[in-house]
């Protein structure tokens, strides 16, 4: 039989290329359809914000549907309002999606209009935050499924959270610890039998089990050895704190760096302080728990974690944001439809972008104005244009530091958004941005 070529997701490292057998593909997606009777049995329409190019997305939008005789909806769902069409179209659909998919759609206002319409939905690619999951089955009256695996392994197994927080172990697959507690695979999906994986777990029983999390996530700082699953547990403690990644920075002496989403009343600080006074208090509130050499030595406070197409958060992204210059003003509130984004952002007076305009009487400068409006934009539009032309510009009011802004990003056409930055005083800038011609 032909074999399947994928590209794994690149979470902890380079990304690699993986090569499947027909064979096991088939005998995972028959495993899947066998093990979720409920799902399958009632020939719903597949619905998908998740692409077939991944084996996660090969398997549940493609392979399975195909061997339980379900329609898939050929569309690549990227907005809510194009999932609320889908569910009016179709009626009761399955929903194939990411954790960050459905973190996404908790803010959005039509979330509620999707009640009723799911005979299941099904996450996958990261873990699904608790209280994401309790949400959407309170919201929805649907719980996710939440499915782990891997490229290498195929689906190992699933968990819905109202159930508690075990993972059950698919038919046909065995489980078993190594000694440093990394879980074993033997299963007839899996390119190698037994195989090893990166992931920390307790057993349970013979069918399930508890993840502890990633094996390869303990690093040598200082000569001393840190985890950076406990750092950052330690991290989530605190009450500023809503999520949090730390990782080491690429740095020639390597130390630690964390990511940090910050909760409301983080954001509140924030919004009324500076950076420095933020990175002091979590410093003096958490070093006793976590020791001096395995607190971050680089903070930055984001107002979500960077994920790709897959809903991971990878290495490499972690380290272009702890590299990169830019510090993220406070964002006290967040709306994203499918036409416009809105937020109301404050710039903290210690933000590098004060710096030196102008001395004395510090100003946000116009470049940082227009730097904002891309990087917001792009993490609220997909289709946001990596190349972009500023057009039309006007620059009325200067944002002084601690000044609370709100800025509208408005979806003009295919390739054009246009912005609108005001305060208190009245409107600071506005333009079109529109996608760059290149050669």
């Amino acid at each position: 039989m032909a074999d399947v070529v994928f590209n794994t997701s690149g979470s902890t490292g380079g990304a690699k290329r993986i090569v499947r057998t027909e064979e096991s593909l088939s005998l995972d997606a028959a495993s899947i359809v066998a093990s979720f009777p409920e799902i399958w049995n009632e020939r719903l329409v597949v619905v998908s914000s998740v692409r077939p190019e991944h084996m996660y997305g090969a398997l549940w939008r493609v392979r399975c549907p195909a061997i339980a005789g379900c329609d898939v909806d050929p569309a690549v769902v990227v907005s809510v309002e194009e999932l609320v069409d889908a569910c009016q179209r179709f009626g009761k659909i399955v929903f194939v999606t990411t954790p960050s998919f459905l973190e996404k759609a908790l803010e959005h206002p039509d979330f509620d209009k999707l009640k009723g319409f799911f005979g299941a939905i099904v996450t996958s690619g990261s873990l699904l935050r608790t209280e994401t999951a309790l949400e959407v089955a309170a919201r929805l009256g649907c719980c996710p499924v939440e499915i782990f695996g891997s490229t290498e392994t195929g689906t190992v197994a699933y968990r819905r959270q109202t159930d508690g927080e075990l993972w059950n172990v698919v038919d046909k697959v065995a489980i078993s610890v190594s000694e440093d507690n990394r879980l074993i695979v033997d299963s007839p999906f899996a390119m190698e039998r037994p195989h090893i994986m990166g992931d920390v777990v307790t057993i349970e029983s013979a069918r399930e089990f508890r993840l502890i999390g990633r094996a390869d996530r303990r690093v040598k700082i200082l000569e001393r050895y840190v985890s950076l699953s406990e750092v950052e547990a330690a991290i989530l403690t605190h009450p500023f704190v809503s999520r949090v990644r730390v990782e080491t920075t690429a740095d020639a002496v390597s130390r630690l760096g964390a990511l940090i989403v910050l909760s409301d009343e983080g954001v509140k600080a924030l919004s009324k302080g500076t950076y420095a006074e933020m990175s002091s208090r979590l410093r003096r509130d958490l070093t006793a728990t976590l020791g001096s050499f395995a607190f971050p030595r680089r903070m930055r406070f984001v107002r979500a974690l960077p994920v790709n197409e897959q809903g991971k958060t990878t290495l490499s992204a972690v380290r272009d944001v702890l590299g990169g210059w830019c510090q993220e003003p406070a964002v006290l509130s967040w709306r994203v439809t499918a036409e416009e984004m809105t937020a109301r952002l404050v710039f903290p007076p210690d933000a590098k972008c004060f710096s030196g305009h102008f001395p004395g009487f510090p100003v946000l400068p116009g470049v940082a104005q227009l730097f904002f409006v891309r990087h917001f934009a792009r993490q609220a539009f997909l289709d946001f244009p990596e190349t972009v032309t500023y057009r039309r510009l006007k620059f009325q009011k200067i944002v002084l530091p601690s000044q609370e802004v709100h800025l509208a990003v408005t979806r003009k056409g295919v390739d054009s958004f246009s912005f609108f930055m005001s305060g208190s005083s009245g409107p600071c800038s506005s333009g079109l941005v529109e996608r760059t011609e290149t050669l």
